[in-house]
């Protein structure tokens, strides 16, 4: 088969993937949604307190890099796998800077309905670097998120605070991209192998920005801040993370995204009852649209898995057992 031999770097089976039941995997990005969803809470918190969104982004994934660079793995069968997800850690760490940025500005649920256009990036950079065709629903979804997305945007720009459209955008952008990568190119690596790369890469690509800013920006200056710092990482980044890892390429990137639409809604809340905002009529319209929208999206498993799993069934006696 003609795609089987890019694959071949990403098929060592001395580390098979978890056979995860569907339903049971989809559960689980449900979850890690949820927790994701809480984001907001910490980084208004951390904000508050002096920090940038430059150094939440940092710190939120700084005790993975600290805990898990062991685990980085450069072997040749792993290699290729561990460069995609050290760029999909890169780009994560600037996109969740422009998550947090778009956090301080407009309200959480609206940042939260143009964060949940990640699923069209998703689709669309898995058919233009990984070669998974887009279908016709998939192509209609993604207008439909695209314009939810202005529709909540909308209100709350004015024409000083244009710019904010694009640094908004650039959070469901790099998260799309992640998304492709882990479903389609991580399948060699053990999920808490996968963690460790994100983690540094996001890490390592927020250095040099920390670098430009002032102390007062980037060093926690109580022992409370020092604690939702610690709490952004476990509670939004390694814990999920590692659990996503683990269940996404079971299901796709497709699947993946309609699972994680469980986030938008969960931002709802943690607008509402967090920072006491109220649902316009706009948002609560924009998020329909967006959850059926992503809805319309089929899904699909990783080819990069299955691959992995045939080639686990012609080797009987390493990988299977009739007990």
């Amino acid at each position: 088969m003609a795609t089987a031999a890019p694959c071949a770097p990403d098929t060592e089976p001395s580390t098979p993937p978890s056979e995860m039941n569907a339903t049971v995997a989809t559960l689980l990005v449900v979850l890690t949604s949820i927790l994701m969803g809480s984001v907001p809470v910490f980084a208004r918190e951390l904000t508050d307190a002096g920090l940038s969104a430059v150094s939440v982004s940092f710190y939120r994934n700084l005790l993975g890099t600290v805990v898990l660079v062991g685990l980085l793995r450069f072997s040749r069968p792993k290699r290729r796998a561990t460069f995609w997800a050290l760029a999909a850690g890169l780009f994560m760490g600037l996109g969740w800077t422009a998550y947090v940025r778009a956090v301080e500005v407009v309200p959480v649920s609206t940042a939260g309905v143009i964060y949940m256009s990640y699923p069209l990036f998703a689709i669309v950079l898995a058919w233009a670097l990984f070669g998974q065709q887009a279908t016709t629903r998939s192509l209609f979804s993604g207008v439909v998120v695209l314009a939810a997305s202005f529709l909540a945007l909308g209100a709350e720009l004015d024409g000083d605070d244009s710019e904010i459209l694009l640094v908004a955008f650039a959070a469901p952008v790099s998260f799309g991209f992640a998304v492709a990568v882990l479903t389609e190119r991580l399948s060699s690596l053990r999920p808490i192998e996968r963690v460790a790369p994100i983690a540094f890469g996001s890490t390592v690509g927020l250095l040099p920005l920390m670098a430009t800013q002032t102390w007062d920006e980037s060093i926690p200056g109580d022992l409370r801040t020092w604690g939702l710092a610690i709490g952004i990482a476990l509670f939004t980044a390694i814990g999920p993370q590692w659990i996503y890892s683990s269940a996404a390429p079971n299901v796709g990137p497709a699947r993946a995204a309609v699972a994680g639409s469980a986030e938008l809604p969960m931002m709802f809340l943690v607008g509402y009852l967090w920072f006491d905002e109220a649902l316009t009529p706009e948002q609560g319209i924009a998020g329909i649209m967006v959850l059926c929208a992503i809805l319309l999206v089929p899904a699909r498993q990783s080819p990069g898995l299955t691959i992995v799993r045939r080639h686990r069934r012609l080797i009987p006696g390493r990988f299977y057992s009739s007990g």
